[in-house]
């Protein structure tokens, strides 16, 4: 390191899954289909009025006759001003509606999985992934999750991935990082746009450490391949759903649909991969290696954020707000994430890792400062563009 000042030294946490469980309440593992379907219903009724409301309004700015008193120019402003919110707001509901269907594939929705596989199938298929198959590979994202090799989503890219060579000395790294700020804002816009889907088909936005494919429309890739019917399953749901848009746009148009559905999913994909990228990549969370590396460790090494406040609350369901302690305990409904983490955040301290930064602040810094991994080592953060750590393992 080039700075003096010493940085804070880590160790990794002590504790068993066993001692971590016995702080939560069993309270809150109590599932209620009852009081996830009223969460459900109120937003699908908000979704609903907010598409009401827009379409009732445009009707009425696209009637010239009924705005004389207005100019053509303002009501022009006024118009796309409006789906310009609308697609703001819908995005964010689209992003409930994936988060409910997330509930489902963990069986946190209600005690009953065939009701959760129904209800996060219809949902996960209206807004285009592949149910089963997504649910398997996340399942081996949470099994795996803060291990440097095994996870399926944001693994880190190791020094030779970049191919910097190994320095005891201080080393020039600026010419293996040397895109203009422009250039890498473009980076992150297309990440930010296509990473959900690249994720889909098999398209690694980090290190491929998973050298076997784990395409989630293809039902004999080698991760479903014991569930080859279910993902068959999938693609047929999302074959219907696209038959659906087909004849929405046979019925009202191509621009219809995509102001009322295709924009607000665009959002829905900036929005899953914002979330799930901070809650995984910043410069102080820790991954690891070897013997180093277990369950509890690793579900430790997810960053709490706090995405547009309570607001985000209400839009994200609490996932992206305690999403510590659901990957320690997936099965805990959203409900009481608030409740399991404040005695989780009593039992550990300082390895309770939360960010209130703004949100895309973090997105920007992590993306420019979450680097690379070390190839050796068993307890690894990651190292900015100067080569650089923020912490120091004991």
């Amino acid at each position: 390191m080039s700075s003096t000042k010493p940085l804070p030294k880590f160790t990794p946490m002590p504790w068993s899954m066993a001692e971590l469980r016995a702080v939560i309440p069993s309270e809150c593992f109590e599932r209620n289909v009852g009081k996830s379907l009223v969460y459900l219903a109120r937003h699908v009724i908000v979704s609903g009025i907010a598409l009401y409301i827009m379409l009732s309004l445009d009707d009425i700015l696209s009637r010239q006759s009924d705005m004389q008193h207005i100019s053509y120019p303002a009501i022009n402003v006024l118009r796309w001003s409006s789906w310009a919110f609308y697609w703001w707001f819908q995005s964010l509901m689209f992003v409930g509606f994936w988060a409910f269907a997330h509930e489902c594939t963990h069986n946190a929705f209600s005690p009953n999985g065939r009701i959760d596989d129904v209800i996060g199938f219809t949902l996960f298929t209206f807004l285009g992934t592949p149910y089963f198959s997504w649910q398997m590979s996340h399942v081996h994202h949470h099994r795996h999750r803060g291990h440097a090799e095994k996870d399926v989503a944001y693994v880190p890219t190791t020094r030779s991935d970049l191919n910097i060579p190994k320095h005891d000395e201080e080393m020039d790294y600026s010419e293996y990082f040397e895109d203009t700020p422009l250039f890498t804002f473009g980076q992150l816009i297309l990440r930010q746009l296509l990473g959900y889907t690249a994720f889909l088909v098999d398209i690694r936005t980090t290190s491929p450490k998973t050298k076997s494919l784990i395409c989630h429309f293809l039902p004999s890739s080698s991760m479903f391949k014991h569930r080859y019917m279910d993902v068959v399953v999938s693609d047929l749901g999302l074959f219907v759903m696209g038959c659906l848009l087909l004849y929405a746009t046979h019925l009202y148009g191509l621009a219809f649909v995509l102001k009322t559905y295709g924009i607000p999913w665009i959002g829905l994909n900036h929005w899953v991969v914002l979330i799930t990228y901070l809650h995984h990549t910043a410069p102080n969370v820790p991954y690891y290696r070897g013997n180093t590396w277990n369950f509890q460790r690793g579900a430790l090494s997810t960053v709490d954020r706090n995405p547009l406040g309570r607001a985000g609350r209400f839009f994200f369901l609490d996932s992206a707000h305690y999403h510590v302690v659901h990957h320690l305990f997936p099965q805990i409904p959203f409900y009481h994430l608030e409740e399991a983490t404040k005695h989780l955040k009593a039992l550990i301290g300082d390895y309770y890792l939360y960010s209130d930064e703004p949100v895309f602040q973090a997105l920007w810094r992590s993306f420019t400062e979450c680097q690379f991994v070390e190839d050796d080592g068993e307890v690894l953060f990651y190292r900015n563009s100067k080569g650089e750590s923020i912490v120091e393992v004991e």
